[in-house]
């Protein structure tokens, strides 16, 4: 994991007290100027340089002739040239001791032969000089909490005022974070950050992000990512973000190239970069959302939520003053996830003198319209929703309050404010309306969502559970793991596949567990190697061009005598030939016990380095196509959680999963330690099935397929 850069400086970029405008002028459009223009606007509390030639003054800040006038207190220049420009410019900042860049303009690597070779060079000249540059190609960054507007976002012409909050944006792409960025305003709320990374010839989007989790007056942080360039530091950034309580909240574009190239092993076929990333992503505790709508309706909420105590549970009691709509929700919670369990009687008993007698209180709660037509019903609200939130039944209020708003907006508002104030059980809020209530709610913080499927949708996302790993078992897996021996490594070139025995032996010389085996070249060696052994035994060709034996019928179990044995050889070579491979022998090993088959391999993904996965192994795994992902090397709870993360525990055989847990995690940590230190660029080792018992875990297939043997 690299290192990121030196958090004051990027604070002198993000957080100014002192700007340059290169490339400024009052001319109409020039957006230097616009750029100046705003910082006035908007009252940037530092001071502003514009760099130009000729001119006095740009938007009524004193001008100076060139960059090396400049004083040297700047702490960032925005470089408002064109393409050929920039490089150019960062030089002669270097010289004037300023230590950050912001560059807008485009025509870099996106536009060509030349845009590659003007990018080739202007990254060339900021790691020569040292000069930290965010872009080129980007929208700028915004802070509001100091009203500096680095950027020449179109919209912030229109507007009077530049609101803020603890919401910050880190984007790769500009128009979208400006979008964002527009519609917050107009929401009400604005960001703290908005900042567009373009291109990336130096800062990136993760250098970016931490800086905006250790900010304290961040409080929530948004990322809309295409790729990020440094996996392991990525995930390093959730994971201090989880430790500071800050949200997360990512948009990920571009699920397409698969993770693992070796399509010869399941992995490759079931393991793709958007399960990799939404692997990572659920482990570290960060929220995956699918649309920029989505984006800020979960931020504007959890904005809404500031300084109460996070979603805990999925239990959801809806309430409303319609059968119908309650139904609906319900419906929708079973989509997202969500629970609407039935009120206990106790809670039906004490919400009975608080509605209606024709009310409903079983879940969803139907108030029916006269518990709003009704000044004596509309009175008990306050208890209605103090019943449920002393329940215990629940976690959260879905209210579907409507029509009434717009007649008794204070009688119905009001009383779920206070819940909402009180902090006892969560609050969502579904309204079309939009008159006094929505003021009501929108001045007490609490936000309201116009579409029921959005709202529904952020509490699945919001309450989705972090695994976290029973300490017990943690402490039993961590006694059973021992030291990974340095195996001899096979040598290999890119696409060759290493034949099972060899895995075996590489397994076995790390110090795994495995079934005693040997190969075999003649059918009269196959019956003297099983005799060895003992029977049963298990038969399986060797051959580099067929990785699936089973599917292939190239695996013999339960092989109990002499006879069989030689038979078994003769017909695995008739069909071996048949299929056009070739035979490096049979491989003869010993029966396996009963046990749980698990799929556990791994591989280096191009972003994040060494992963593991584990899942439903043996005849189960396509089948059941259930894998989770972790980055390698696990610690016990890690491995645990791993585990818990999948649908099933992948068990033909019958032995719970939870009998053998700690074994499982141990074998997962052990292999992992495995995995993270293979030098190949590319590779899969996949091992199919992985047998574990309450007292062994041993892999009975092995395939180990290099892609790119660089090292």
């Amino acid at each position: 994991m690299s290192a990121g850069p030196d958090h004051e400086v990027l604070g002198r970029i993000l957080a100014p007290r002192s700007v340059a405008v290169i490339g400024a002028s009052d001319r109409a459009g020039n957006r230097g100027g616009t750029a100046a223009a705003l910082l006035r606007k908007f009252g940037f509390r530092g001071s502003v340089h514009p760099v130009h030639p000729t001119a006095e003054t740009v938007a009524g800040y004193p001008a100076v002739r060139s960059i090396g006038e400049l004083p040297p207190e700047v702490d960032v220049a925005i470089i408002g040239l064109g393409a050929a420009g920039v490089a150019g410019a960062v030089r002669e900042l270097h010289t004037a001791g300023i230590p950050g860049a912001i560059a807008w303009a485009g025509g870099f690597s996106e536009n060509g032969p030349e845009g590659a070779r003007l990018q080739a060079e202007l990254t060339r000249t900021v790691r020569e000089t040292g000069v930290r540059l965010v872009g080129p190609n980007c929208l700028g960054v915004v802070n509001t909490a100091v009203g500096f507007t680095g950027t020449f976002a179109t919209w912030l012409g229109a507007s009077d005022r530049l609101l803020t909050s603890g919401i910050a944006m880190v984007s790769q792409s500009g128009g979208l974070a400006a979008n964002a960025h527009a519609w917050s305003q107009e929401s009400g709320i604005g960001f703290r950050y908005m900042i567009s990374s373009g291109n990336e010839v130096d800062l990136g989007v993760v250098d970016l992000l931490g800086y905006v989790v250790e900010d304290p007056g961040t409080e929530i942080v948004l990322a809309y990512l295409e790729g990020v360039r440094d996996g392991a530091r990525f995930a390093a950034t959730l994971r201090r973000a989880r430790e500071l309580g800050k949200p997360v909240l990512v948009l990920k574009v571009g699920h397409s190239a698969a993770s693992a190239a070796a399509i010869a092993a399941h992995t490759g076929a079931l393991a793709g970069e958007t399960r990799v990333w939404d692997a990572l992503l659920e482990a570290e505790g960060a929220i995956q959302v699918h649309s920029v709508e989505q984006l800020l309706e979960t931020a504007k909420y959890l904005h809404g939520r500031a300084g109460l105590p996070p979603l805990r549970g999925r239990r959801v009691v809806i309430i409303g003053h319609g059968g119908g709509s309650g139904v609906l929700a319900a419906d929708q919670c079973g989509i997202a996830g969500l629970d609407v369990p039935a009120l206990s009687a106790a809670t039906r008993e004490a919400l009975a003198p608080t509605m209606p007698a024709i009310a409903s209180a079983k879940n969803p709660i139907d108030l029916t319209p006269e518990a709003y037509v009704q000044e004596r019903w509309r009175a008990q609200l306050p208890s209605t929703l103090d019943v449920i939130a002393r329940s215990g039944e629940a976690d959260v209020v879905l209210t579907q309050f409507g029509v009434g708003e717009t007649v008794h907006p204070h009688d119905l508002a009001g009383p779920v404010i206070d819940l909402h104030r009180d902090g006892r059980i969560a609050v969502a809020v579904y309204s079309r309306e939009d008159g006094v209530a929505r003021k009501l709610y929108h001045d007490a913080g609490l936000h309201v969502f116009a579409d029921q499927r959005v709202a529904v949708e952020t509490l699945g996302l919001l309450t989705r559970p972090l695994r976290t790993a029973d300490p017990t078992l943690a402490a039993e897996a961590k006694r059973l793991v021992t030291a990974v021996e340095v195996p001899e490594l096979p040598s290999v070139g890119d696409g060759e596949v290493v034949a099972e025995h060899e895995v075996h032996r590489l397994l076995s010389e790390a110090g795994f567990d495995v079934l005693r085996s040997a190969t075999a070249h003649s059918p009269e060696e196959a019956a003297d190697l099983a005799a060895g052994l003992g029977f049963p035994v298990v038969l399986k060709v060797l051959s580099p061009q067929i990785t699936h034996r089973a599917a292939a019928g190239l695996v013999r179990l339960d092989v109990a005598d002499r006879a069989t044995a030689e038979r078994t050889f003769r017909e695995f070579a008739t069909r071996t030939a048949a299929l056009g491979a070739d035979l490096l022998g049979v491989l003869v090993q010993q029966s396996a016990p009963t046990g749980t088959e698990l799929l556990v391999s791994g591989f280096r993904d191009p972003v994040f380095g060494p992963v593991v996965s584990c899942g439903a192994g043996g005849v189960a795994t396509e089948l059941i196509d259930d894998l989770s992902f972790a980055l390698a090397p696990l610690d016990e709870d890690a491995a645990l959680a791993l585990l818990q993360r999948l649908r099933t525990t992948g068990k033909p055989k019958g032995l719970p999963l939870a009998e053998a847990g700690a074994r499982a995690a141990a074998f997962l940590v052990r292999f992992s330690r495995l995995v993270a230190g293979l030098p190949w660029r590319g590779f899969v080792l996949e091992l199919n099935p992985v047998l574990v018992t309450a007292g062994r875990a041993i892999p009975l297939d092995g395939l180990l397929v290099v892609s790119d043997a660089t090292r």
